[in-house]
C-alpha cells in the first residue's frame, strides 16, 4: 500500500487485513452508538438554536468524513454540548436563533472554523497546545457546563429560550414568566428516568442475567428511551395542543443538499475571532478524548493529523447544512466500550443515520423540547470533574487563580470572554513565575559529588565561593532579577572571590540573558570577583562559543560542578 496515501487517508491503513470478526465488532458498535447519537445531536442542535435536522446533518457529515481522514480509530465526531453553546453565543449576536439568517451564520461559522483548523496545522499548533493550561480548560468546561444547564431552564418549564445566554440574564428572564406545569412534570420525569438508567438500571438488569458489558450500553442509551417515550405520550394525549407542550415540529425527510458556502470579507472579519476560539476548543475536546481512548489500546494519535481531520470535517459539516463539530466524550466512550475496532463503526452509524433521515424523520414531530433539555442538562453535568477541581486547589496556587478567573469570567461575561480571560491570566502567571525563578545557593553533600540547597541540607561550602543553581533558562523576562540576585549576594559576602553559576536547568539563553551575563561579569570584576559557569548544556555552549563574552571572559566554564568546587573552593 502507498504509505503517503495511507498517511493522508488513514482508513486505508486500518482496513489493510480487515476481517469478518472486525466487521462484526464494528457493526455492533456502530448500531449501539446510533442510539445515543440521534437524541444527542438533536438535543445539541436545539441547544445551538437550530432546527433538529441541523444536528442530524452535521453528525452524518462528521461520521463519514472523519472516519476517512481522522487519526483516531474510535473517536466519534459530531455536535457536542460545549461547541453548541459557543455556536449559540456567537450566532445569536448576529441574528435571532432559528431564523434563516441565523442558520446561515452557523453554517459560515462552521466553515471558517474548519479553515482555521487547517491553518493551525500549518503553524504546527498540534504541538503547542500545552500553552493552554489544565486549569484554563477545567475552569472553562466547568463554567460552560453550568451555563449550558442554566440556559436549559426555560425550556424545562415550558418557556422559549432566553435572549441572553449569561447566567444572570436567564434568571431574570425566568422571573418574569410563568411555568407550564405539564412541561415541568415531563422534565422531572425525564430526569428521574435518566438518573435511574445511570444508577439503578444496572442492578435490575444484573438480576436478569445481563453481562456487565451490555449494562453500560443499555444505561447509556437512556436518551433514546426518553425520546421514544416522549414522542409516544405527547402524540397519544395531544399534549402539544391540549397542554401547550412545546414540541420539535416538522423535520424534513431525506438527505441534506450539499451547497457551497459564500460569505463576504466583512462577515469573515466579524466571525474570525469567535471561530478561532471555537477551533481551539474543538481541538482540545477532540484530542483529549481521542488520546485517552488510544492509550487504552496502546495506539497512537497524531495531534497535527487531528487538525487536518477536524478541519475537513467541520468544512464538510457546514456544506451539508450543519454547524461546528468536535469529538464527543460520551459517544466516543460508548463506541469504545461497545468494541469498535476501526472507523468502519462510524460509517455503520452513518448508514443507519441515513435511514433515520429518510424514513423516520417525521416521527420526531411530537418530541417534547423539555425532553431534549433534560438530555442536555444531564450530559452537561457529567462534564464537571470535581476531583480535578479539588486537585487544582489543593496543589497549585497559580492554577487555582487561573481556574477561578476563567470560571467566573465564563459565568459573568460569557463563554468566549471567559476562555480568553483564562488564557490571558495563564500567560500572566507564567511570565510572573518565570520572571522570579528559583535560585538555590548550593554546597557539597558530605564527600560526594552531589550538590544541594544550603537551606535544605547539611552541606559543605566555601566562604570564597558563591555557587548557585538557576532553575530556569536565562531570557528577557528574568535577566534583571538574576543579575540583582548575584550582585546582592556578593555584597552580603565580603569574602567571596568567585561566583559559579550552575546551568543544569538552563536550556537556552537569549540576547537579554547573554547581555546580563556580560554585565554581571564586568560588575563582579570591578570588585575583584570572577564569574564562572558549570555544566552548560551542549546547545547553549554552542551559542556561547560564538560570542565575544566567551572569548573575553576571565572565569572558566567547568564540565562538572564537582571540578569547579575542587578548584575554586578547595572542597
Amino acid at each position: 500500500m502507498n504509505k503517503k496515501l495511507s498517511s493522508f487517508i488513514p482508513i486505508l491503513y486500518w482496513t489493510d487485513g480487515y476481517c469478518l470478526d472486525d466487521f462484526r465488532a464494528d457493526f455492533v458498535a456502530g448500531v449501539v452508538v446510533l442510539f445515543i447519537t440521534v437524541p444527542q445531536v438533536i438535543a445539541y442542535a436545539f441547544l445551538a438554536g437550530l432546527p433538529p435536522q441541523a444536528g442530524l446533518y452535521a453528525s452524518l457529515a462528521s461520521l463519514i468524513i472523519y472516519s476517512l481522514i481522522g487519526s483516531s480509530r474510535t473517536l466519534a465526531v459530531g455536535p457536542t454540548a460545549i461547541i453548541a453553546m459557543m455556536t449559540l453565543e456567537v450566532a445569536s449576536s448576529f441574528a435571532v436563533p432559528g431564523s434563516e439568517e441565523y442558520i446561515q451564520i452557523t453554517v459560515k461559522l462552521g466553515f471558517i472554523t474548519g479553515i482555521l483548523l487547517l491553518i493551525l496545522r500549518l503553524v504546527n499548533f498540534g504541538n503547542i497546545i500545552s500553552f493552554l493550561s489544565h486549569a484554563v480548560v477545567t475552569g472553562f468546561i466547568t463554567a460552560a457546563a453550568i451555563v449550558i444547564v442554566v440556559n436549559q431552564l426555560p425550556p424545562l418549564v415550558g418557556l422559549s429560550s432566553s435572549a441572553s445566554t449569561t447566567v444572570f440574564g436567564v434568571f431574570s428572564y425566568l422571573g418574569a414568566h410563568n411555568v407550564n406545569t405539564v412541561v415541568l412534570i415531563i422534565s422531572l420525569f425525564s430526569f428521574m428516568v435518566l438518573i435511574f438508567c445511570r444508577s439503578g438500571l444496572g442492578t435490575l438488569f444484573l438480576s436478569f442475567g445481563f453481562s456487565k458489558a451490555w449494562l453500560s450500553v443499555l444505561s447509556k442509551s437512556a436518551p433514546m428511551y426518553m425520546i421514544i417515550g416522549g414522542i409516544t405520550v405527547t402524540s397519544l394525549y395531544k399534549l402539544d395542543e391540549l397542554s401547550g407542550v412545546p414540541v420539535v415540529g416538522s423535520v424534513p425527510a431525506g438527505l441534506p443538499v450539499i451547497s457551497l458556502v459564500s460569505f463576504s470579507l466583512a462577515e469573515v472579519r466579524e466571525l474570525l475571532p469567535s471561530a478561532l476560539l471555537i477551533a481551539m476548543v474543538v481541538f482540545m475536546e477532540s484530542i483529549s478524548i481521542g488520546s485517552a481512548m488510544a492509550s487504552k489500546r496502546r495506539e497512537k494519535i497524531s495531534p497535527n493529523r487531528e487538525l487536518v481531520g477536524l478541519g475537513f470535517t467541520n468544512i464538510g459539516a457546514s456544506v451539508w447544512g450543519g454547524f461546528p463539530v468536535a469529538g464527543s466524550f460520551s459517544r466516543t466512550a460508548v463506541n469504545f466500550t461497545s468494541g469498535a475496532r476501526t472507523p468502519i463503526a462510524s460509517i455503520i452509524t452513518a448508514m443507519f443515520l441515513v435511514l433515520t433521515l429518510c424514513f423516520f424523520a417525521s416521527t420526531f414531530y411530537f418530541l417534547p423540547k423539555a425532553v431534549l433539555s433534560a438530555i442536555i442538562v444531564f450530559s452537561a453535568l457529567q462534564l464537571i470533574d470535581f476531583s480535578a477541581i479539588r486537585k487544582i486547589f489543593a496543589f497549585n496556587y497559580s492554577d487555582a487563580v487561573t481556574f477561578s478567573f476563567t470560571f467566573f469570567a465564563v459565568l459573568i461575561f460569557g463563554v468566549e470572554s471567559g476562555i480568553l480571560t483564562g488564557i490571558v491570566i495563564s500567560f500572566v502567571l507564567l511570565i510572573r513565575s518565570s520572571s522570579r525563578p528559583h535560585i538555590a545557593v548550593v554546597g557539597r553533600v558530605g564527600e560526594s559529588e552531589h550538590f544541594r540547597n544550603v537551606l535544605r541540607y547539611e552541606v559543605t561550602t566555601s566562604s570564597s565561593l558563591l555557587a548557585a543553581r538557576i532553575d530556569e533558562s536565562l531570557y528577557f523576562v528574568n535577566a534583571r532579577y538574576i543579575e540583582a540576585f548575584f550582585l546582592n549576594e556578593v555584597a552580603d559576602r565580603p569574602d567571596v572571590r568567585d561566583v559559579l553559576i550552575i546551568c543544569t536547568a538552563t536550556n537556552f539563553i537569549d540576547t537579554s540573558g547573554l547581555e546580563m551575563i556580560e554585565a554581571l561579569s564586568e560588575n563582579l570584576e570591578e570588585v575583584g570577583v570572577k564569574l564562572h559557569l558549570a555544566e552548560v548544556k551542549g546547545p547553549v555552549m554552542d551559542k556561547l562559543m560564538g560570542t565575544d563574552f566567551y572569548r573575553r571572559m576571565k572565569g572558566e566554564i567547568f564540565f562538572t560542578t564537582d571540578l569547579a568546587f575542587q578548584k575554586l573552593g578547595d572542597i
